[in-house]
């Protein structure tokens, strides 16, 4: 299905998902859990939405850095200590080894004539929210947004400020360009 913009499309998507259709579409919100609250503006009840979501992405496209012409920095403290505070609840289950410390490098963008401005190619950073029978059952309650990110916490949810903290400290991008997209990483 395409994008969900109203009531009798969003409610077209619910009541073929409730008998048994897998559907894909699209919907507008600033992150994965914002779908919920953003279903019941258009008029869809917590109770149809709730068992008719198994599964809510968000993605943004963040450039590349120019692999030839990248500027490698150590981190500065207030960098680190932003770093830190967004990957303390990393779930167990992604694999980052990177231990932060003062002596982790980051890159910037310079840019070459090979690039445009530093910067070449794009990729995603993304969340997954599961609906679990927890959360699920969180939904019928017609939860606050800050429910909604306590549940997915609980569910190991890996947000998109995480993977691109995590892109950023692998060399793939800058904090710049994170911050463009996604606004402030603190």
């Amino acid at each position: 299905m395409g994008e969900i913009r109203d009531f009798e499309t969003a409610e077209i998507a619910m009541h073929a998902a409730l008998t048994g259709h897998l559907v894909f579409s699209t919907l507008h919100t600033n992150d994965a859990i914002g779908a919920v609250p953003r279903l019941v503006d258009l008029g869809v009840k917590p109770p149809v939405i709730a068992p008719a979501i198994n599964l809510l992405m968000a993605q943004r496209l963040l450039r590349k850095l120019c692999p030839k012409c990248a500027l490698k920095r150590n981190i500065n403290k207030e960098e680190l200590q932003t770093f830190k505070k967004i990957l303390e609840n990393l779930p167990p289950r992604v694999e980052f080894k990177t231990e932060l410390t003062n002596k982790t490098e980051i890159s910037d963008a310079k840019g070459c004539d090979d690039c445009h401005n530093g910067y070449s190619g794009r990729i995603a950073v993304m969340e997954l929210f599961e609906i679990t029978d927890e959360v699920e059952r969180l939904i019928l309650k017609s939860p606050a947004e800050v429910e909604l990110k306590e549940a997915a916490k609980k569910t190991g949810m890996v947000t998109m400020a995480q993977d691109a903290v995590i892109k950023i400290l692998r060399g793939i991008t800058t904090i710049e360009e994170a911050e463009r997209i996604l606004g402030s990483l603190d």
